[in-house]
This record gives structure tokens, sequence and C-alpha cells, in this order.
């Protein structure tokens, strides 16, 4: 009858002890620090004058960003940039422009580090590094006018374009349409050396005939690195003059 008693007192206690721990309060322990996630690839401005890094990020509620900071290096080129965001206690995905301060990045890899500190009466700190694939980003803007050629028949339409050192050009496509009832598509192939080149591209319409005022103009400037096709894209209204 005692052994029963004890093991019915040890068994109380033990589920009281049970209890005390689970009702102890969830901030009891320590508070999750800062994080920070450097994604695999970043883009490389035409003229390698600066690097775009994608990372993910994130701190607890009711804390604050004192430093958060990326650096990129290349064998002949690094940089740094700050960035700054509120404390949500969720991950986002943040886009930070690297610009080069010592000299020009370039196609390949890079070392890309990121560091956030955060402060709430005490500080904390965590970095990543990663060793990232450096690809190409490509530059397109249309013109606002194309100009009226073959009695309608066609357009003449002017594009600038620019993209990195490294990048193969590849054939790329530009279409200019009116309404429903008119629309046409031009080539062009850019030249990937780092500057900014302005191509007149014939329009010829294989729908309808062109005329005078407000156009819909859509192009895909095309680059390949690596086996990955790489395109810059713009869209915008376009003014048809004769």
């Amino acid at each position: 009858m005692k052994r029963t008693l004890v093991r019915v007192l040890v068994l109380v206690v033990g589920i009281v002890l049970l209890g005390v721990g689970a009702a102890a309060p969830a901030d009891a322990g320590p508070s999750p620090g800062p994080v920070v996630d450097i994604q695999s690839a970043a883009g490389l401005a035409p003229d390698g004058s600066s690097m775009v890094v994608q990372l993910l990020a994130s701190c607890p509620e009711r804390w604050a960003v004192v430093d958060a900071v990326v650096a990129v290096s290349q064998l002949r080129a690094s940089g740094r940039a700050s960035f700054n965001f509120p404390c949500i206690g969720s991950l986002r995905m943040f886009t930070v422009v690297v610009p080069a301060t010592v000299g020009t990045f370039e196609l390949g890899e890079a070392l890309a580090t990121a560091a956030v500190t955060i402060t709430r009466g005490k500080t904390e700190r965590t970095q990543d590094s990663q060793l990232v694939l450096v690809q190409p980003t490509v530059f397109v803007e249309l013109a606002d006018t194309a100009r009226l050629e073959s009695g309608g028949g066609a357009v003449l339409m002017d594009i600038t374009v620019a993209c990195p050192v490294g990048a193969t050009p590849q054939e790329s496509y530009v279409n200019v349409s009116q309404g429903q009832t008119t629309s046409g598509n031009g080539r062009y192939v850019p030249i990937c050396d780092g500057q900014q080149h302005r191509f007149s591209v014939r329009v010829q319409a294989f729908q309808g005939v062109y005329q005078a005022g407000n156009a819909q103009a859509l192009t895909f400037a095309n680059v390949e690195h690596t086996g990955i096709l790489f395109a810059g894209v713009d869209e915008s209204l376009v003014q048809i003059v004769n």
C-alpha cells in the first residue's frame, strides 16, 4: 500500500513539474536573431559599373537595424552598399545595387558578403557569404517616335541597347501594332561591349497598313551567356510620324 502511494505521489509531482515547464513564458528563451541569406545569382550592369545582389533578410519585431551592408569582390573589382529594412519578424527579398568602387565588375563569379546588425538594448549580428554567379543584364529603350515608310507598309523604329562585355548577342525582335488591325515585326542584333548603341530597325507590317498616330511597341533584346538566354524588355506607347 505504501509502495502504491509513493508511486502515485511521484507521478503527481512529475505532472506538476511538467506543467510548470509548459507554462513558462515563450519569450523566456533567447530571442531569434537577424537572418540574412544571399541568393546564388547577381546581375551585372551593361557597363560593369554596378552589380545587383538579391538576398533574404529578417529581424525580430521591436528590434531595429543598426547596420546592413553588402560587399562584392572580384579579382579586379570590388564595391559595397548599405541597405535598410524594418524588423517585422518575417523573411523578405531585397535587391541591393552595389556600385564598383574599385575597378569594373565582370561576368563570371564574385564573392558576395552580407552583414546585418540589430539592436534592442543589446546588439546582435549575422552575416552570409557566398560565391555568386554574375549574369548579364540588358538595357533596352524604345524611341518615342517611329517614322512611316513605304506608304504605311513599314515604320522605322530607333532602339537603344547595351549589354556587358562577354555576353553573346542574339537575334532580337521588335513589334509595332496599331489597334487590332495593324501589326509588324523587325529584327536586330545587339552589340555587347558595355556601351549604348542605337539601331534603326525597319518594322515591316504583316497585317494592315500603318498610319500616323499612336501605336504600341514592344521589344526583346536578347543575349546568351553560359548557355542561358537573357533578355532586356521595353514596352511603350510611341507616336508614328510622317
